[in-house]
């Protein structure tokens, strides 16, 4: 099946991507974070981004490579730029960028984007005291299309969020640790694209001062280089970051199949009585099947995480090689490039492939356990048969998922990381020696990351 033929099946809300905002007459206005109130949503979710904690996020990364590979630094150095050198932009052109002021001085912009408008919409719908009320205001809106997706998002569960009372019947249900994970983790859909944004623009002021920054880009601009290597190398760290969150939620679809292969089992234990007439009973079979719930609606919930970060992969390749990659670059170096996106492409199908075998295992899930409702509430004599749990089983193990091309992102990142150097020795040499056979013409770029 081609990529095209399945980007046409998917749900549509796992073809969220980011929006572009065109200009029309109005000017960018651009407005210094801790310009905004402490209170403003906007500042809010940036900030809740910059505040998770490092053990999380070193978690995703093999080894030592958290520290080792310079993310932890990166990660260190867009939290310091916030909120007092950090810009916030709109209409939004890109998604963040850098630049320098009259000082000579880095500073980052977070325009506005589809994903900072989604994150502020998930941080206000998704928390204890609010979920109720924000789904009951959807549901009065005209044209539905909030209501829609907050439906799509929370599966078998939707009829819990219509009240305080079912809500609360939900978290004895789940118990607490798991109510807590459904809600964090809605609430922080998106936050990975940001998190993947600050990567890439803290790694571009790890160069051993803002002034090798500068003139990198200067001589990208005026032709003496034929790769922008300060920018290959922040393109490859997002990018590995995506890999590496690719990886950790992959990981936490199989922990969620493992659970609902347990709680199917529950349910087994249930077969042989010809009612649920005991309190007890009742009980565990509600706790199984809201269990469930639960998992399907997190699974469904990294899946379009997952998708997110293969189409920013496919993303960060192409611009790079718009933006940032002259003519007649080093042989090797455009080798690899095309090579990665090449590679990244079959991967994005792949996740794409995956994520339609996934979802019609969860569809069957959600049929099989419709079928035990009925049976609980005596509408059909027998519950389903075993077969069908095993066989929808079966089927999500097979929807295996493919790994990134991480060898391929990492070679371009360390290669980009010597060439930096070689920079700044020849910076301090005086003198600069040619990256490529001939010198490229030279012509306007971004300096937008």
């Amino acid at each position: 099946m081609s990529t095209e033929s399945h980007k046409a099946r998917l749900p549509a809300a796992l073809l969220i991507v980011a929006a572009v905002r065109v200009l029309g007459a109005q000017a960018p206005s651009r407005t210094l974070f801790k310009d905004l109130p402490p209170t403003d949503p906007r500042r809010e979710a940036v900030q809740a981004v910059l505040a998770s904690p490092l053990d999380s996020l070193r978690a995703r990364f093999p080894g030592r490579e958290w520290t080792e590979g310079g993310y932890r630094g990166a990660w260190d150095r867009a939290r310091g730029y916030f909120p007092a050198n950090v810009f916030y932009v709109e209409p939004g052109t890109y998604f963040m960028t850098h630049g320098f002021g009259p000082d000579g001085r880095l500073f980052m912009e977070i325009h506005d984007s589809a994903y900072l408008s989604l994150s502020v919409a998930n941080r206000r719908t998704f928390t204890d005291g609010s979920v109720v009320g924000e789904y009951g205001r959807m549901l009065g809106a005209a044209g539905g299309g909030e209501a829609a997706a907050f439906r799509e998002k929370a599966g078998r569960l939707e009829p819990f969020f219509r009240d305080e009372a079912s809500k609360e019947r939900l978290r004895e249900a789940l118990g607490r640790a798991l109510y807590g994970r459904l809600l964090e983790g809605l609430r922080e859909e998106y936050a990975h694209m940001l998190a993947g944004g600050f990567v890439h623009e803290g790694m571009h002021a790890g160069m051993d001062g803002e002034e090798l920054v500068a003139r990198i880009q200067a001589e990208f601009k005026a032709g003496g280089l034929a790769v922008q290597w300060d920018e290959l190398r922040a393109f490859m760290a997002e990018a590995a970051f995506h890999g590496a969150y690719h990886l950790w939620a992959a990981d936490g679809i199989a922990g969620g199949w493992g659970d609902i292969r347990a709680r199917l089992g529950e349910l087994e234990r249930l077969r042989k009585k010809p009612r649920l007439v005991r309190p007890a009973d009742k009980e565990r079979f509600v706790r199984a099947t809201a269990g469930m719930g639960a998992h399907t609606a997190l699974i469904r919930l990294r899946m379009r995480e997952l998708w997110q970060s293969a189409q920013r992969l496919r993303g960060l390749v192409v611009n790079f090689e718009k933006d940032y990659l002259k003519p007649e670059p080093p042989a090797e170096v455009e080798a690899q490039i095309k090579k990665l996106a090449d590679d990244i492409a079959g991967f994005a199908g792949a996740v794409g492939e995956t994520i339609q075998r996934t979802e019609l295992a969860l569809r069957r899930l959600e049929e099989v356990l419709g079928q035990w409702d009925d049976w609980a509430a005596g509408l059909r004599p027998f519950p389903p048969p075993v077969t069908d749990s095993r066989d929808i089983l079966e089927k999500a193990g097979i929807a295996a998922w493919t790994s990134p091309p991480s060898a391929e992102i990492d070679g371009l990142k360390k290669r980009a990381e010597a060439e930096i150097v070689r920079e700044g020795a020849v910076s301090e040499g005086g003198r600069r020696a040619p990256t490529s056979s001939r010198r490229p013409d030279s012509g306007p770029t971004s300096w937008a990351g």
